[in-house]
């Protein structure tokens, strides 16, 4: 695989043109929908795309390519300069998916601080550094939260890992799915640094469907933008929380 030097050098990394089509997309849902809060949204997502003043909203697709390009860069740059081997991660909490009724009020800092509590006493050492997502599953109606996570690849850390998956395997028994074996979590040697560090940063929610593969006959799940209606309570959702509250760290006074 070719050494990029930057994100915007990955020919899947979102252009500036896209995220304005995303953006006025978003501007045609928010319009469509309706409310005081959605114009308001819809107002300052078409000044900043139109460069009239930049919102640095985290409902917008154009400040967020910004941030994503930034921040992934840099995380790049950072890992490269120092020795050692990493892993991206996610962690999924099934024991709080809660419906839609209850997404303006999930407290998404006391879900990292238990996160942060949970890493702290199974033992991990930082930096880990990634973000908080939440999806909405569409087979049981539920918002599912969990995490994508930069974590470095240590004696000590391989350790933490064993009696993070017992804790997770002893606290969420079930999947929200009956039919389906829970997966909380997940550990993936970083091969290609640019394209899975800005996979842990992509920032969006979307709406997760099951069907049934032709091929094999077994369950698969997919993902698609959520319906008007959802997708602009999330865009109203992501605008009042703000990027820095779904930004995770771990330890990461502890990177030198």
């Amino acid at each position: 695989m070719a050494r990029y030097t930057s994100l915007d050098q990955w020919p899947k990394f979102e252009t500036i043109n896209d995220a304005l089509k995303e953006n006025y997309t978003r501007i045609e849902r928010l319009r469509k929908v309706g409310g005081d809060e959605y114009y308001e949204l819809d107002e300052r997502l078409m000044d900043c795309s139109e460069g009239v003043k930049s919102c640095n909203s985290l409902a917008c697709k154009l400040c967020n390519r910004k941030f994503r390009l930034q921040r992934v860069n840099y995380l790049v740059t950072k890992i490269r300069s120092k020795k050692g081997r990493w892993w991206v991660v996610t962690i999924v909490d099934y024991s709080r998916a809660f419906p839609n009724e209850e997404l303006d009020s999930f407290d998404v800092q006391k879900s990292k601080d238990r996160l942060r509590k949970l890493l702290e006493r199974s033992g991990f050492e930082g930096p880990i550094v990634g973000s908080f997502e939440v999806d909405f599953h569409e087979r049981c109606d539920l918002w599912l939260p969990h995490y994508h996570l930069l974590c470095r690849r240590t004696k000590q850390n391989r350790r933490a890992e064993e009696t993070l998956r017992l804790k997770l395997t002893s606290q969420q028994p079930k999947h929200i799915k009956e039919d389906r074996d829970p997966k909380p979590l997940l550990f993936q040697r970083l091969k290609n640094p640019y394209t899975q560090i800005s996979y842990i940063y992509k920032l969006v929610s979307s709406s997760v469907y099951d069907y049934e593969s032709w091929r094999t006959g077994k369950t698969i799940t997919n993902k698609k933008r959520l319906s008007d209606a959802m997708f602009c309570q999330s865009l109203c959702w992501m605008d009042r929380i703000g990027r820095r509250r779904v930004l995770f760290s771990f330890g990461e006074r502890d990177w030198k």
